[in-house]
């Protein structure tokens, strides 16, 4: 058995081992019965854990891609690990990160192709109904210069559309046939 590097077992896991999480509970009503979930979202930035998927990244998306899927698959997939996955490519893809399309591209199609597992759909509602990233808010024009506020708000309108994308009904009625 081959040996799957740390931040892609972390992330199966949901766990991560370059930045802090923090749960957001939320009721809402699934069905006719209301119900409380409970999910960790990203609190740090995960630059860590992209630079070391951009060490993987050789320049073929297709294969990069492949590779990510095969790792991520490794392990059993509920909706906190498919919300851990849509929140690193989201974050890749509003910083421009050199991994953000192969991963966004691997990511979304992980998910949809898992939409039917216990717990996914579920979680990708509550992205769409709920979401609110917990990144540090710091005001644009920070010291820093690095606009984290207009971050926060980008992760709320991407992860937003990335859930309307899965949840779209021609796509679902494709997955179907």
């Amino acid at each position: 058995m081959r040996s799957l590097p740390l931040s892609i077992l972390l992330l199966a896991t949901g766990c991560f081992s370059h930045s802090r999480s923090e749960r957001v509970d939320s009721s809402h009503e699934v069905g006719t019965e209301p119900t409380t979930v409970s999910y960790v979202v990203l609190s740090e930035p995960p630059d860590a854990t992209l630079d070391e998927m951009n060490s993987k990244y050789f320049g073929d998306k297709k294969q990069w891609q492949k590779q990510w899927k095969e790792d991520i698959a490794s392990s059993p997939i509920d909706g906190q690990r498919v919300l851990n996955a849509l929140e690193i490519a989201c974050y890749a893809d509003i910083s421009c990160h050199r991994v953000e399309y192969p991963l966004r591209v691997a990511t979304l199609e992980y998910a949809k192709e898992n939409l039917t597992s216990p717990g996914v759909k579920e979680a990708i509602v509550w992205i769409q109904r709920f979401y609110k990233s917990r990144l540090p808010l710091e005001e644009p024009g920070d010291e820093r210069g690095d606009f984290t506020g207009q971050r926060v708000g980008a992760m709320k309108i991407r992860m937003s559309e990335y859930a309307n994308q899965l949840l779209r009904p021609s796509d679902l009625a494709e997955d179907r046939e």
